[in-house]
């Protein structure tokens, strides 16, 4: 869909900070992050709704979740991993993964303050690099 940004990260119209990529999924970093590592896993086909995916891509995405989840645990140390799926700001499926270091990092009140730091390019870079090289 033209007007999606995701897909248009999918075809490579836009930049993005790549961590994963899959037949059916690819995985990013948030440009606006809860804590560093944030991070989206989205099916290359645009569907707003998650549970209206395909067995096979849903299983690939749930897979691919997994498997980041996984990395950017090693990379961060948080207490916890978290996973979220909203749709809200993209109608595009896609999970958030997101290491937590405190009970409210997946709070709305957290995400509502509007305190979540928006990390520069290099910085981005630098945490994509990091978690890519613990082979998600």
């Amino acid at each position: 869909m033209a007007d999606c940004i995701f897909c248009r990260i999918v075809a490579g119209a836009i930049p993005a900070h790549i961590i994963a990529e899959g037949p059916t999924t690819l995985a990013f970093l948030d440009l606006h992050p809860i804590n560093p590592g944030h991070a989206l896993v989205i099916p290359k086909r645009h569907e707003p709704d998650l549970f209206e995916l395909g067995e096979t891509e849903y299983l690939d995405l749930m897979l691919m979740t997994r498997r980041i989840a996984a990395a950017v645990k090693t990379f961060s140390t948080p207490a916890r991993m978290g996973l979220l799926v909203a749709g809200w700001d993209v109608p595009h499926a896609h999970v958030h993964v997101v290491p937590m270091h405190d009970y409210h990092d997946l709070t709305s009140k957290r995400i509502l303050e509007g305190n979540l730091a928006a990390p520069g390019d290099d910085e981005l870079s630098r945490i994509a690099g990091a978690i890519r090289s613990l082979r998600p």
